[in-house]
């Protein structure tokens, strides 16, 4: 199991986005608007940088949705700009400190991460929602990277029916180092959107997949 709990981390890598304090305003602004992925961002408190969500609807089940998050070996095949990670530490099914690199677009420098990820599915819903918090003392530094020093988020899968899923992913964070604002912006709006583009034809790999830990809607 612990080789497969890592693509949670990797989409909290590569956003880089905002300063971790609680947002003020509530409004979101739709960015992007596909048939089926909408990107928006909003204001965040005390901070020139933008916190992101972006939602997607899937055709797939949630164990397959879950299957892909957590298949380190593939990250790299879907998620936009993936370094690797490894598990540092797990809890079973349930909970992961992850190390996670970012291939960082010139001219930043690359960035590193250490994230735990929460996991928990309510039992009347079956919404599943994956909480991911920082920490960035829970290793050393690693020379060639700047550590991210403040994220936090979420990932959220609702299952609809007809065999639907919709996922959201919401992050808020501080890339650390020198970065202009604007580009930090920039970068983390990519990255939602082409990691979520990816996510949909992705996910069909894993059709057949099924876990005793996630329960689908009858």
């Amino acid at each position: 199991m612990c080789t497969r709990s890592v693509s949670l981390a990797l989409l909290g890598f590569i956003l880089m986005l905002q300063a971790a304090e609680p947002a003020m305003a509530n409004d979101w602004q739709v960015v992007y608007k596909s048939d089926n992925l909408r990107v928006s961002k909003r204001d965040y408190a005390g901070s020139a940088l933008d916190e992101i969500k972006g939602q997607v609807r899937v055709k797939a089940s949630l164990n397959a949705v879950m299957a892909l998050l957590k298949d380190a070996p593939f990250n790299r095949q879907w998620v936009f700009r993936s370094g690797g990670a490894r598990i540092l530490q797990e809890s079973g099914y349930a909970q992961a400190y992850v190390y996670g690199v970012v291939d960082a677009p010139l001219p930043m420098s690359d960035r590193d991460t250490v994230v735990r990820f929460d996991y928990a599915q309510d039992p009347q819903t079956k919404d599943i929602t994956v909480t991911i918090t920082n920490f960035p003392d829970f290793i050393a530094p690693v020379a060639a990277h700047v550590r991210v020093p403040a994220m936090g988020g979420y990932w959220g899968l609702k299952p609809e029916p007809g065999g639907w899923v919709e996922v959201t992913y919401q992050i808020h964070g501080d890339p650390g180092g020198w970065i202009p604002a604007w580009l930090a912006n920039q970068a983390a709006l990519l990255s939602v959107r082409h990691t979520l583009e990816n996510l949909g034809a992705a996910v069909h790999r894993y059709a057949n997949v099924r876990s005793e830990f996630v329960a689908e809607l009858e």
